[in-house]
């Protein structure tokens, strides 16, 4: 088992040299328009031929990636846990569009678990045996609540929960430290997100607790109690905690508290990235690669809606390489 790893990270290893680098993303930030950015990600591998789409050529390269992955690993299913995120959207987007009869094919994404054309029909037809098990008790009680309340806040409420303790259990359950880490700290990351803002919009302390997935870092009933109380009571609260620095960071912006966060766990996937005797390095290079996917994405919608330098640079996250 440890050789088949040694392979596989040594082959990932290779094609982490067309990984985009800092130094790339700041030549595509500084591109002029949508078409010098995708010269430059075809310098670096991208599939830039079918589409100047910039959700499309993601989608390619995602595609790509999870090819590469399933012909170095056996059973990929231990990398559901980065596609479970995919099955709870595409839950709310099935609830909301079958409850308010507005559907939108557009609002679906691809790489789930399981298809979206399943969770759409099975939320259709109320049978919700047709779903995985760990999504058919929360797909009941969000129509539930929405046919009952037509309050769509609850209704993501109940669905953004049931993922992040989805998280949870995932973590608990391996014994890869890199994966319970990273399920921790996106959990908690998580509740504190949903804290700052509901400090910020005078959230009541029963919103916190339908909201907060509980987690080892973090006590969130204390975290919903002072943020139920107001925006100085949660940072003060998280300097006691181990997420001191979230703090100062928050008290900047909101915008450069989620650059922190997602930072945080791309220093954690780093670390990881010459052991090759586990399955962790693969899994820190599928957590690099979204990364860049998500950076990719930002900067070229930014140049297709022609914002300025500025206002993009200051959401750009650390890379991988």
């Amino acid at each position: 088992m440890p050789e088949m790893y040694t392979y596989a990270v040594a082959r990932l290893h290779a094609s982490e040299n067309n990984m985009l680098s800092n130094q790339d993303l700041e030549r595509l930030l500084s591109s002029n328009n949508v078409h010098e950015a995708l010269a430059i990600l075809a310098e670096k591998g991208y599939d830039t031929m079918s589409t100047e789409n910039a959700d499309a050529v993601l989608e390619i390269e995602r595609k790509k990636l999870w090819n590469l992955i399933s012909e170095l690993v056996d059973d990929i299913s231990v990398f559901d846990i980065f596609l479970y995120e995919n099955d709870f959207h595409n839950l709310k987007a099935a609830v909301k569009s079958v409850v308010t009869k507005d559907y939108c094919g557009s609002i679906f994404v691809s790489s789930g678990t399981v298809s979206a054309e399943t969770v759409l029909k099975a939320v259709k037809e109320r049978e919700f045996g047709e779903l995985p098990e760990f999504l058919r008790e929360t797909a009941e009680k969000a129509v539930k609540a929405l046919l009952e309340t037509g309050d769509g806040g609850l209704c993501d409420v109940i669905i953004d929960k049931a993922y992040l303790e989805m998280l949870l259990e995932c973590g608990k359950k391996s014994d890869i430290d890199l994966i319970k880490n990273y399920a921790e700290t996106t959990v908690a990351l998580a509740n504190i997100k949903i804290a700052a803002r509901g400090s910020r919009t005078g959230k009541s302390a029963e919103f916190f607790r339908r909201s907060l997935a509980g987690c080892k870092t973090l006590d969130v009933e204390s975290l919903g109690g002072c943020a139920a109380k107001g925006f100085e009571e949660l940072l003060e609260y998280l300097k006691g905690t181990d997420y001191l620095e979230a703090a100062s960071v928050l008290a900047k912006s909101y915008t450069a508290f989620e650059k922190w966060c997602d930072d945080r766990i791309m220093r954690e996937a780093k670390k990881e990235k010459n052991n090759q005797f586990t399955i962790a390095p693969i899994f820190a290079h599928i957590l690099a690669k979204e990364s860049e996917f998500k950076m990719v994405g930002l900067v070229l919608t930014a140049k297709q809606n022609k914002l300025s330098e500025d206002a993009i640079r200051e959401r750009l996250r650390e890379l991988y390489v």
